[in-house]
């Protein structure tokens, strides 16, 4: 558990050729894919309970509530991403065994509703994610869009 709490420092340390750095890219990429597809499966499935392991209470407390206005409004959000590429992140963590990694993907989300489908438009986006490196699943704290210049 301690080699995944200093995965974002030590990856930045390693020599890029290393079977070292290797198994640890291969082990964070494998952990965010994880946190990544449970969260969308929860929030698809409106699951709070799901949610609840792979994000804090603060940014659960605002999944939940952006997930009751599209309730009311008779909206069903699919979060969708098309591949996902990350690095690591500068920003200094929030607390033990927080990591920051910037991470890329297409996004793909649509809202079926009463107006029909709405797709998000096919983009690339960036954001900045605290992730809780000592849980497992990986627990997301804080998310942070990336301003493109």
């Amino acid at each position: 558990m301690a080699s995944l709490t200093r995965a974002a420092g030590l990856l930045r340390r390693l020599d890029g050729t290393s079977s070292e750095r290797r198994r640890g890219v291969e082990l964070v990429t494998f952990r965010l894919r994880q946190m990544v597809d449970e969260l969308e499966s929860a929030a698809s499935e409106r699951d709070e309970l799901a949610l609840a392991r792979v994000v804090a209470p603060a940014l659960l407390a605002r999944l939940s509530a952006h997930g009751a206005e599209l309730a009311r409004e008779q909206v069903r959000w699919r979060p969708a991403r098309q591949g996902l590429r990350w690095a690591s992140s500068d920003r200094p963590s929030g607390g033990p065994g927080r990591a920051w990694f910037r991470v890329r993907f297409e996004d793909l989300t649509t809202h079926l509703g009463p107006q029909g489908l709405v797709a998000a438009r096919a983009e690339t986006r960036e954001l900045e994610l605290e992730v809780d490196t000592a849980t497992s699943p990986w627990r997301l704290w804080q998310v942070l869009e990336v301003d493109r210049p």
